[in-house]
């Protein structure tokens, strides 16, 4: 049988350098660290931090049940995507522009404008993109492309913390045209990632014609989660951890304001936490391919729990806590890449004809979690983060636990394909 790799053989080396821009370009606009510090430094609103990682988790996640109805109608998977990339992703230099002009108030508000179009259009594209995956690259190769965009891209990523560092330790230096540097940089690498999606190739594959069926598609939905039930698990134990998560842009304004981490240890801490990514990039990636998704599953959830956990200790050891929080701030980093396993387990569990379905069906059930960091920064603002981080370890906590109700992806493939083997044989009276 010929393998994928055999007739697509560029889709690997550019699906791989569309997502390490991707994921470098990520870095400079972090949720976990550039993004909660700017806007903190701007507003001093923990709220308007959480607000704005939400509405873009929000967004990404709405808009990838807006276009699940499209995706079977959608002739070519690769074009589509990289029209999406380049209407979109270009959007994130505007900031750059007005803090250069020192117009500050139109600066944020173009932060957050294109910090949320930017994942509305992640929404949009994972579908369809998702099958240009599924069809062209081979499937032992998919976590190991998965890693190595978030590896790769982890080292631009380390770039913005060097950057961060060398500006919170120069005091003289306008922090405003220091994000400028940094949201334009940041800018570049994602426009060049669409470069990349553009010499992908296509698969040939069947597509629907006609007047697109919005009732009947969301009608039909709900049927799926019983027929993809270890799928659907998996869709509940990623909104458990998504919001056993939502303490993480917080942890470094924690480390500020209740431990007195300022200026330089606070710029090694945030560049610490983007050093994280890359080596969760290659860990995930390698986890999900050699031992199982279901493993990185398990593994995730233990991640998290130390990361809602390590801050208390912190608290509690008082002094000069920075073991534990160079600790917290790398699992940090790491867990950034956990969606790898959410990912792969759908794209490889699922049936072919309902991956896309699934991915929906996902976005659907996970919507809740999308107010997530809101939520966090709500606690943060009105009760304290002791609260926030001991709510995001218990809910942790009971993620871990459902892991192992999770089943091998080999396991729910297996005994579908001999489900479907006994369908096809005649009844003998």
């Amino acid at each position: 049988m010929q393998r994928k790799s055999d007739r697509f053989k560029r889709n690997y080396v550019f699906m791989m350098l569309e997502g390490a821009f991707f994921m470098g370009g990520l870095g400079f606009f972090s949720s976990s660290t550039v993004i909660p510090v700017f806007i903190d430094m701007m507003t001093h609103s923990k709220q308007m931090v959480g607000l704005t990682i939400t509405l873009g988790s929000f967004l990404m996640v709405f808009s990838r049940i807006v276009i699940g109805p499209f995706v079977p109608h959608i002739r070519n998977h690769a074009r589509f995507s990289t029209l999406i990339m380049f209407l979109c992703r270009p959007l994130t230099l505007i900031p750059a522009i007005f803090l250069f002009t020192g117009q500050d108030a139109i600066a944020l508000f173009s932060l957050i404008l294109s910090y949320s179009i930017l994942w509305a259009s992640d929404g949009l594209l994972v579908p369809p993109w998702s099958e240009v995956l599924a069809n062209t690259v081979d499937e032992d190769w998919h976590g190991r492309l998965l890693g190595t965009q978030m590896l790769l891209g982890g080292m631009a990523s380390i770039g913005a913390g060097a950057l961060i560092n060398v500006f919170l330790r120069t005091p003289a230096l306008d922090m405003r045209i220091a994000f400028g540097w940094i949201f334009l940089l940041g800018g570049l690498l994602l426009t060049l990632s669409c470069f990349m999606m553009a010499f992908t190739e296509n698969s040939e594959q069947p597509y629907q014609t006609g007047k697109v069926d919005w009732i009947g598609y969301y009608k039909k939905l709900p049927r799926y989660f019983s027929v993809e039930k270890d799928v659907t698990r998996v869709m509940f134990l990623q909104l458990i951890l998504m919001f056993s998560s939502m303490c993480m842009p917080f942890i470094i304004l924690f480390a500020s304001e209740s431990l007195g981490i300022t200026g330089g240890r606070s710029a090694n801490l945030i560049l610490l936490q983007l050093i994280g990514v890359p080596i969760g990039g290659w860990l995930w990636g390698q986890v999900c391919d050699r031992l199982g998704c279901v493993t990185g599953l398990k593994l995730a959830a233990g991640n998290f729990v130390l990361v809602g956990l390590l801050p208390l200790l912190a608290l509690m050891i008082g002094g000069n806590p920075m073991f534990v929080l160079i600790s917290v701030m790398f699992l940090g980093g790491i867990s950034g890449g956990v969606w790898t396993c959410y990912y792969l387990y759908t794209v490889q569990a699922a049936r072919p004809e309902s991956r896309s379905i699934c991915l929906v069906l996902s976005s659907i059930v996970t919507l809740p979690g999308t107010f997530a960091s809101y939520i966090a920064g709500f606690i943060s603002d009105t009760i304290g983060y002791v609260p926030l981080f001991i709510s995001c370890s218990v809910i942790a906590l009971l993620g871990l636990a459902f892991s192992f109700s999770i089943r091998q992806v080999g396991a729910v493939v297996q005994e579908r394909a001999k489900a479907d083997q006994e369908q096809k044989v005649p009844e003998t009276v």
